[in-house]
């Protein structure tokens, strides 16, 4: 059996709304159906326009909900875009004195959603023999399922001196990467992956990307995954595949990957290859303007036709005249669709980047 609960808030209607969280949802569904063999029924969706509200109780409702029946050999998918948060830790697991919280809908009333709470009532039950994937596109995330293995990306450019390139080629990058062990946090009994936005000190981006707001890591984790084989994607290349085109995106946010159980980075992102893909029906590409059709002046046409008729030739200034016309023609529709073009261009860069983050929370 395969299972996910896709949860994003756009906040929509309040001073700390978002833009590309319902997108992210949307866009890993569609993966998610396409590529991994899960059903659109098998896909528990909460978001600010879904008819079940991503509201505190919810959400930990459909945690339940996520969980129930499972068995070994099942996998199940976790994903949240929303604001992220920090409070007080007042049990004393956090190294760093401070919990990671998932900010609901209902925030303001109902309170947030904890570290501590994701992992006991989410990660701590999965069963042996069962994989959760966990994705937490948001703010002061690096530890947001208090998992016992932490796995940063270090890698760097092969040609440093060469700058930034402008699209990621994971050839170009050497790779590096670190772990540490949180021993306040005991180990999981079934296989629980989480995948970070940031570092817990970091903000994740909420940006325009590939043509619509997403959020920085949901959209470098995708690209990722569609652009690998499922059958032989290791942990080591994805960490470092996010990681690298986040940079390339000059985000400065860190994606981090936590594991419940300890993880070789050699083994494979998912066990067993995935069923073939089902070709999703491509849209026709939208029309492109017709170009304006050059015609000539009445008057030009008028004497045209007079000639023909008592059989004269057409005289040299005429054709030149002409050429001269259909030469101004061409250069104002090339400049045309040149301005079309810089407008467009203007417009993305001009979207606000946003931050997937609220205020620190003291209690």
């Amino acid at each position: 059996m395969k299972r996910a609960l896709l949860v994003g808030i756009n906040y929509v209607g309040t001073s700390a709304a978002l833009r590309g969280c319902i997108n992210d949802i949307d866009n890993v569904a569609a993966y998610l159906q396409s590529a991994r063999g899960y059903s659109a029924a098998s896909c528990i969706v909460l978001s600010d326009v879904a008819a079940r509200k991503p509201t505190r109780a919810n959400i930990l409702a459909a945690f339940k909900e996520l969980l129930q029946g499972v068995r070994a050999g099942d996998e199940l998918w976790f994903h949240y875009s929303g604001h992220g948060s920090l409070r007080r830790d007042d049990n004393g697991d956090e190294e760093s004195g401070a919990d990671s919280c998932i900010c609901p809908l209902d925030y303001n009333q109902a309170g947030l959603i904890s570290d501590d709470v994701v992992r006991a009532s989410l990660a701590a039950l999965v069963p042996a023999g069962v994989r959760l994937y966990i994705v937490l596109d948001m703010c002061h995330s690096g530890t947001g399922c208090d998992l016992r293995y932490k796995f940063d990306d270090t890698s760097h450019l092969l040609n440093a001196a060469a700058g930034m390139p402008s699209a990621y080629d994971p050839n170009a990058w050497a790779l590096r990467q670190t772990s540490y062990e949180f021993k306040r946090y005991e180990k999981t009994a079934g296989a629980v992956f989480c995948i970070s936005g940031c570092q817990d000190t970091q903000t994740s981006a909420d940006a325009y990307l590939g043509g619509q707001a997403a959020g920085a890591l949901t959209h470098s984790l995708l690209a990722s995954l569609k652009a690998n084989p499922a059958s032989s994607y290791k942990w080591k290349h994805l960490l470092k595949d996010v990681c690298c085109r986040e940079r390339v995106g000059r985000f400065t946010q860190i994606t981090s990957l936590t594991s419940g159980q300890p993880l070789n980075l050699e083994d494979g992102v998912f066990l067993a290859p995935a069923p073939a893909p089902v070709p999703a029906p491509v849209p026709a590409p939208a029309p492109a303007p017709a170009p304006v059709p050059f015609v000539l002046p009445q008057w030009v046409r008028n004497y045209l036709l007079q000639l023909q008729r008592l059989r004269l030739s057409v005289p040299q200034w005429l054709v030149t005249y002409i050429q001269q016309l259909q030469s101004y023609h061409v250069r104002m529709q090339q400049r045309q669709q040149t301005q079309q073009k810089q407008q467009k261009q203007q417009k993305q860069q001009t979207q606000q980047l946003k931050y997937r983050g609220q205020m620190v929370f003291h209690h």
